[in-house]
This record gives C-alpha cells, structure tokens and sequence, in this order.
C-alpha cells in the first residue's frame, strides 16, 4: 500500500537523521537505522537500495544544506557587502541551529563519499546561483573574484558553525557562548564590509 510505503520510508529517514545528528553519519549504519525504525532492514534495501541511496535521499529531502537566498532589498538601499555579510551570518546560524546539517557539513569536509558528494554539490549549486544573483544586484568590479571571496567567506561561516558544537582548543573563542558567538558575528561582518565595502557606483 503507498500509503504504507510512504510512512515507512518517512519513519527509516526519521531515524536516520536522528542517528546521524546525534552520532554522526558513520552512526548510520542499516542495522542501526533499521532497529531506531523499527523495521526490518529488508524493508530499507528494498525502499532505498542501501546505505548511499539511504544518505543520498535524506541529503536531496532533509536539511542537511541550509536554504539560502539572497536577501530582499529594503528600499532598494542593499549593498554588495551587506547582502554577503547576511548570506554568510544565515549560513553560520543555520548550521550552528541545525545538528543535521552540522554532521553532514563536517561529513562532507572529511570524506570523499556518496553523501559527502550530494552535500558538495548541493553546496557549489547554491554558492553559483548566490554569486549570479549578487551580480544581478550589484556593479561587483570585474578586478573582484567574487566566487573566490564567497567560497574563502562561506568556509569560515561553516568553520566556525562547527566549532561553535565542540570546546575550544584553548586560546580562541568558546562558540558555544553567546557573547562569544556574537564577537564572531561582528567580526565577519566587519571582515565582509572591508573587503567589499566600497561604493557601487
């Protein structure tokens, strides 16, 4: 029945999600995800075919990417570093709010699989489409690599996303902490504004 089907599909990407936010994506495992659904694993072979078609469709039907969009212009006052510096800080808060996302953001920098593939190219997607619609917007000089900047900018934002769940090293920021967070918050944008801050026109 595809009622039937749909519910236990939904129930076996629930409980890997849950998995992987938790413990990560090597967590999710089908024995694993299998026995937090409460479903044969058989079912799970047949719904999804294995474990990388399992990690491909909870990456294209969860948010293991955040959405992102470039902002809408309040009275056609934007700037090009102001539009980036809050592309940048939704990014880092979508990721620091978000524990799926996380695990995958930092599954996708350390391995070379399947799933870390579909994150990857989710990502350079949505990073294109932001770099046209900034040029759509703004008069970005022709001097400026601005896919480079967004690229360089994005890895602190996730860099910083991440580190933000785990104690710090000794000697930097604890990003766990608001305040901390906060000053981490200010000085991107402050960063953003010095390399893009200059006049449009």
């Amino acid at each position: 029945m595809p009622r039937d089907r749909a519910s236990t599909t939904a129930r076996i990407l629930d409980a890997a999600q849950t998995l992987i936010a938790r413990d990560g994506v090597a967590a999710a495992g089908i024995n694993a995800v299998a026995e937090a659904a409460g479903v044969d694993k058989v079912l799970l072979y047949r719904y999804f075919g294995g474990r990388t078609q399992l990690l491909r469709a909870l990456a294209r039907e969860r948010a293991v990417w955040p959405a992102l969009e470039v902002p809408a212009a309040a009275d056609g006052d934007a700037t090009l570093a102001g539009d980036v510096a809050a592309l940048l800080l939704a990014l880092a808060r979508a990721l620091r709010e978000n524990p799926l996302a996380r695990r995958a953001a930092a599954w996708q920098l350390a391995e070379r699989d399947e799933f870390a593939r579909e994150i990857s190219a989710a990502r350079a997607a949505q990073m294109r489409a932001i770099a046209a619609a900034l040029r759509a917007r703004h008069r970005v000089p022709p001097f400026l690599d601005l896919d480079a900047i967004l690229a360089v900018l994005a890895g602190a934002a996730v860099h910083a996303a991440l580190q933000g769940a785990a104690p710090p090293a000794g000697g930097e920021l604890d990003l766990r902490r608001n305040d901390d967070w906060l000053r981490a918050e200010r000085a991107l944008r402050r960063t953003v504004e010095a390399l893009l801050g200059a006049p449009e026109g």
